[in-house]
């Protein structure tokens, strides 16, 4: 019998709140916020920062135009957040060892780029980022865009049968799938900070399936694509099948935004919240990133 797929409805909340310091613009009825009014250089006042923070919370994924940062600045606004996450990939740029480049120079051809699929950052860690803070300084006229998935709705949307039998369980968080693709499709080992980080990730951790917010109280669906490869006291025949609904679920249109970057934009993900897809489309043109990524919690 063929698959009918309805469109959500129902339970979609992204409006704003009113703030004293930002506007913030919701990007679509599931997720995202522009927000307006301010400039995230040092002199951002904490009321300000702090909702931000909250607007970031609330939408999952925020973003603000023409901020055009120096390396400074990034490292100086994304510390505000606290600590900052240890970077599986990359030592960061000289004299920022926490802004981390992620750029593809125009004659660049790969099958294998770094982002796409859809994912959370670095859940293989024990204790995964917790915001990723991403800046655009030079982008393709067109392709290249970002696209996230609010996984807290999509919990929301499961039936109670379908939350009551994935609240107990724990998926298998581990690099090993994605970089046995990475270096099949590239012909070469997949670029790791160090040794030890390699080891770490292809080992992973186990984390809760449905993770609680730590400063929101509310669950969200803890599975992606690229790194969650089993479930704990479960088969491969048993957990793929279950994995794959839940990616499919989670990344379907209606739980979805996308944005078009723009030089001196930066945007700002919950990972704890959301999934992102950075889709290889911009062939020919030179992409210009920079991401700063905040230590988590072990996620319970």
């Amino acid at each position: 019998m063929r698959e009918v797929r309805l469109s959500p409805q129902g339970d979609f909340d992204n409006a704003a709140c009113s703030y004293a310091h930002i506007v913030a613009h919701p990007l679509t009825a599931a997720m995202g916020a522009e927000i307006t009014g301010v400039r995230l250089g040092h002199d951002l006042s904490d009321a300000a920062f702090d909702e931000i923070r909250d607007a970031l919370w609330r939408h999952k994924m925020v973003f603000l135009r023409g901020q055009h940062l120096t390396h400074s600045e990034h490292e100086a606004f994304s510390a505000r957040f606290g600590p900052f996450a240890v970077d599986a990939y990359t030592q960061g740029v000289e004299g920022h060892r926490n802004v981390h480049p992620l750029i593809k120079e125009a004659d660049t051809k790969t099958k294998a780029l770094f982002g796409s699929g859809w994912h959370t950052d670095s859940p293989f860690l024990d204790e995964p980022p917790s915001v990723t803070i991403l800046r655009a300084v030079q982008v393709p006229p067109y392709g290249g865009d970002t696209t996230w998935a609010d996984t807290q709705l999509a919990w929301r949307m499961l039936s109670p049968t379908m939350q009551a039998m994935l609240r107990p369980l724990k998926v298998h968080m581990s690099a090993q799938a994605n970089v046995y693709t990475q270096e099949k499709i590239s012909g070469k080992p997949m670029a790791f900070a160090t040794d030890d980080r390699r080891t770490s990730a292809l080992n992973g951790n186990f984390h809760p399936l449905v993770r609680t917010h730590p400063f929101t109280g509310l669950p969200s669906l803890y599975v992606d694509e690229v790194y969650a490869v089993g479930i704990e006291g479960m088969t491969e025949a048993e957990s793929r099948p279950l994995l794959d609904f839940l990616t499919r679920h989670i990344t379907q249109a209606g739980f979805t935004c996308r944005l078009r970057w723009e030089p001196g934009m930066i945007a700002m993900w919950d990972n704890r919240a959301a999934l992102h897809l950075a889709p290889n489309d911009y062939d020919g043109f030179r992409r210009e990133m920079y991401r700063t990524t905040m230590a988590g919690e072990r996620p319970e």
